[in-house]
């Protein structure tokens, strides 16, 4: 596996951060969007991206607007489509067929991408959605409250950069739900929830398989909570096999440790 560090430049002016890794002969590539707080060297974020490539894919990572070593501010996924965009761009140029993988704040930001691209998605096939919301409500948790108080409160946008380093706009606003946007998505979709998700619950998951607008797999994953895990890493490489072969292209054999 070959590494390759790069910058990626978004059609509004933002520096990203970004790493392919090369497998040997890959037959196509993968892109990543993380979630919210993580970026490419999040270890589970790099777990999940040396497990694909070492099942034949090319994958490239990047570190989110506002996160890690990117430069301008998160939009809390009502601008990180434009993210997508640069890096699904770069991937094409490869011309290979690209899986777009989203977690959580990504997930959001790949449907947003596929929504309103229309039909020019390029070779893009399909997407793999993990840990995704459906609609801007989430559990009346804990963990639910701190997030609103990190992303809507100045004193929290205060506190995500100082402890988290992620740099939150400040006039971000709510965009489309999800559950709206996939409904314009034709392409295979791949919806993964876990079953133990404390953020958002296992609903979220069936309305976005319920809502997409072309074929689409729902995997409720027991033992994941929210976001990368052990579980939720052996899943998606599941979907993304699933969604190739949705497109007639054949995964690669390779699989992680042979």
């Amino acid at each position: 596996m070959a590494e390759d560090d790069i910058v990626l430049h978004t059609t509004d002016g933002v520096e990203l951060r970004a790493r392919w890794r090369r497998a040997e002969a890959a037959s196509s590539a993968v892109v990543i969007a993380h979630g919210f707080s993580a970026s490419q060297d999040d270890e589970a974020v790099a777990a999940l991206a040396d497990d694909l490539c070492r099942a034949g894919y090319d994958v490239l990572t990047y570190d989110a607007r506002g996160h890690g070593a990117s430069g301008g501010r998160s939009g809390v996924g009502s601008t990180e489509h434009l993210d997508v965009a640069s890096a699904a761009t770069l991937a094409l140029r490869a011309h290979l067929p690209v899986v777009l993988v989203g977690v959580s704040m990504g997930a959001v930001a790949v449907v947003s991408h596929l929504a309103t691209s229309g039909l020019d998605v390029g070779p893009v096939v399909g997407a793999v959605l993990v840990s995704g919301p459906a609609r801007w409500r989430m559990r009346p948790s804990a963990v639910g409250v701190a997030s609103a108080v990190l992303t809507r409160t100045a004193p929290g946008r205060w506190a995500a950069e100082r402890y988290l380093r992620v740099r939150i706009a400040h006039d971000w606003r709510i965009g489309e739900e999800p559950a709206s946007a996939v409904r314009r998505v034709d392409l295979p979709v791949a919806v993964i929830h876990g079953v133990g998700d404390r953020l958002l619950g296992v609903a979220h998951g069936r309305i976005l398989h319920e809502a997409a607008g072309g074929p689409c797999r729902l995997d409720l994953v027991e033992g994941m909570a929210h976001g990368v895990d052990e579980a939720s890493r052996a899943a998606t490489l599941d979907a993304v096999g699933w969604v190739l072969a949705q497109s007639s292209i054949r995964p690669p054999t390779t699989r992680p440790g042979r």
